[in-house]
């Protein structure tokens, strides 16, 4: 553990990558209220500043209220923070978890990377309680660990793999992805993916008084801003214009009329190659299991691989080449 005093926090590793991770124009404040926008040199001077764009995660934060919050994740078998910043007055913290590889959290193409938002989204709920952490902190912005107001502590001094993390978490309780996360943290941005890619993709469908692609992503916008309204802490306003425009001009490209029909030919062409593709790899083995067993009966090697008799039939052995005959394309 480091106790970093002001004069070295640029010079500790896990500060200067927070300090070369936070957004370009950030939303900072010396009280929590009013919030404003600065450039990155004069945010870094508020006590309060925001650690992550709408577009990616780098940062995992969690707000713990409790005296020892900056040293007994350690007593909770929790992986060790980068960074703590604590409030000497009644010790509750902020504790820092930076990512390697940051998570995007809005895609061009809202199907492509769901999975690995989601197992991001499942660490985080997990490491919410696994610290017994605030889970109606809204993670726009925290205490910032590069201003003096705060004792500040680092202790890993790398940024984490996803699956370093997801190591001390138990994970299987959000492995059914049917299932909605809990609203916490990115659990509240999978939820809100979820239910509104599922509604714009029935209205693209069904409603043809959308006049243009941009009346589209408007009442795409829309709805998602109603349902994260269900949340106890809601996500911060300008996320939810990001995951709802995101949906909008995917939907809207792929799913629309002419859009839908070329993304079924797509879909039935890929189908086509998987089945095939299967097929021949079945017909491979039961032509090598064919030639290891020749005395074998079709019937018997039909229930070995649970097809239809007709099936085994089909799949013939080659005739080997004596020189009897021709190749084709020999004179005969």
């Amino acid at each position: 553990m480091q106790t970093v005093s002001q004069d070295k926090k640029l010079c500790n590793s896990p500060l200067q990558y927070f300090k070369d991770t936070l957004p370009e124009r950030p939303f900072c404040t010396d009280e929590l209220g009013p919030l404003f926008v600065r450039v990155k040199e004069q945010a870094i001077k508020r006590r309060y500043i925001q650690q992550n764009t709408p577009f990616d995660l780098y940062w995992f934060v969690y707000d713990v209220d409790r005296e020892s919050a900056h040293y007994d994740w350690h007593e909770l078998h929790a992986p060790a923070p980068n960074i703590t910043a604590t409030n000497l007055k009644n010790g509750h913290a902020h504790l820092f978890y930076g990512l390697e590889v940051p998570v995007l959290k809005c895609e061009s193409n809202p199907k492509v990377h769901y999975k690995p938002i989601r197992y991001a989204a499942s660490v985080d709920v997990a490491l919410t309680k696994k610290l017994n952490a605030d889970p109606g902190y809204s993670g726009l912005i925290c205490k910032n660990p590069l201003h003096d107001s705060w004792m500040v502590q680092t202790w890993e001094p790398y940024p984490y793999e996803l699956g370093w993390i997801a190591d001390y978490l138990d994970l299987e309780p959000y492995e059914d992805r049917r299932k909605h996360l809990p609203p916490i943290g990115l659990g509240r941005n999978c939820t809100i993916f979820d239910v509104t890619r599922h509604w714009a993709y029935r209205q693209i469908r069904q409603n043809n008084n959308f006049l243009n692609e941009d009346f589209f992503i408007y009442h795409v916008i829309q709805y998602a801003d109603y349902r994260n309204q269900e949340f106890p802490v809601p996500l911060p306003k300008n996320e939810i214009k990001h995951i709802g425009k995101s949906i909008g001009k995917w939907t809207w490209r792929n799913m629309s009329p002419e859009g839908f029909k070329d993304w079924g030919n797509r879909r039935r062409e890929k189908s086509i190659i998987v089945r095939q593709t299967r097929k021949n790899k079945r017909d491979d083995e039961i032509r090598e299991y064919k030639r290891l067993h020749p005395k074998m009966k079709a019937k018997d090697i039909a229930e070995v691989f649970q097809v239809s008799l007709t099936t085994v039939k089909r799949v013939k052995l080659p005739i080997p080449y004596t020189g009897d005959y021709p190749f084709i394309g020999e004179e005969g």
